[in-house]
C-alpha cells in the first residue's frame, strides 16, 4: 500500500465519490510511480527560507530571498517562471506580517534533526507521510516540544483543511517523542502561507474546531 501525504488528505475530501474510489485504487496499487522530470516543489524557494528564518529568528534571510527572487525575475523572461517567482515572493512578505507571538515561545529553542522521528505514521491502517518544517524542544530543562508546520497552495487551504494539518503533527509528535517530552499542543502549529490560515492543536483539543482527519480516514478505510 502507498503511503498518503496530508495534501493528498485535503485533495481526497474534494472529490466526486467516482475520484474517491479511483484515490483509494491507486494507494492500493503496487505500481511505483516514475518521479516527474524537474521542476521541483514550487514553493520550495519561499518554505525553505521561511523555515531557516524562523529557525534562526533572523528576518534577514526572508528579506535576502526576497531580493534574490526579485532578480530571478528581472533575469527570465518566462510568464511562468515570473509568476512562480513573484508567488513565493509574496509567501514571504506575508511570513514578515505573521505575530511572531502566535507561532513562537517566547525563550530558547533547541531544534532537533527531522530524522530524529519517523515520518510515517499508522493511523487506522493506513501510512500517512508527515513533514514538519521545524521540531525542537523549549523550557528550563527541555521539556517540551513543539513543532511547526509551513505549508501552501496556490488557491491556498481553508481552516478546517489546515486543521488536518495540525492533527497529523500532533500525532506525529505523540508517536515519536511523547516518552521523552511533554508535548505542547498551543506550539503545535500548521500554517498555510497562502491564506494565512493558521491552527495551533490546542484549537482541536479544546473542541474549537472538529476532528476532519478522523472522518477522512475513516471515509477512506471504508473504500479498501
Amino acid at each position: 500500500m502507498k503511503k498518503i501525504s496530508v495534501k493528498d488528505l485535503v485533495a481526497f475530501r474534494k472529490k466526486s465519490d467516482r475520484g474517491k474510489k479511483s484515490f483509494v485504487e491507486n494507494i492500493k496499487s503496487s505500481k511505483i510511480e516514475v518521479p516527474a522530470k524537474g521542476g521541483g516543489d514550487y514553493w520550495i524557494s519561499s518554505l525553505s527560507a521561511i523555515s531557516k528564518s524562523y529557525k534562526e529568528d533572523d528576518l534577514d534571510i526572508t528579506n535576502g530571498k526576497i531580493k534574490e527572487l526579485q532578480k530571478k525575475i528581472k533575469g527570465t523572461k518566462h510568464r511562468i517562471t515570473k509568476d512562480m517567482y513573484q508567488r513565493n515572493i509574496s509567501i514571504l512578505e506575508r511570513y514578515k506580517n505573521l505575530d511572531p507571538a502566535k507561532i513562537r515561545v517566547n525563550g530558547k529553542l533547541s531544534f532537533l534533526k527531522k530524522s530524529s522521528g519517523n515520518p510515517l505514521l499508522t493511523i487506522k491502517g493506513l501510512q500517512i507521510e508527515t513533514k514538519p518544517s521545524l521540531i525542537y524542544t523549549f523550557g528550563s530543562k527541555g521539556e517540551n516540544i513543539g513543532a511547526i508546520w509551513f505549508t501552501a497552495k496556490v488557491e491556498g487551504y481553508k481552516i478546517e483543511e489546515i486543521s488536518i494539518f495540525c492533527d497529523v503533527l500532533y500525532r506525529f509528535l505523540k508517536h515519536n517523542y511523547s516518552k521523552k517530552y511533554q508535548i505542547a499542543s498551543r506550539y503545535c502549529i500548521a500554517v498555510d502561507m497562502i491564506s494565512g490560515n493558521m491552527i495551533d492543536f490546542s484549537d482541536i483539543e479544546s473542541g474549537s474546531l472538529a476532528k476532519i482527519l478522523p472522518n477522512t480516514l475513516d471515509e477512506i478505510s471504508k473504500l479498501m
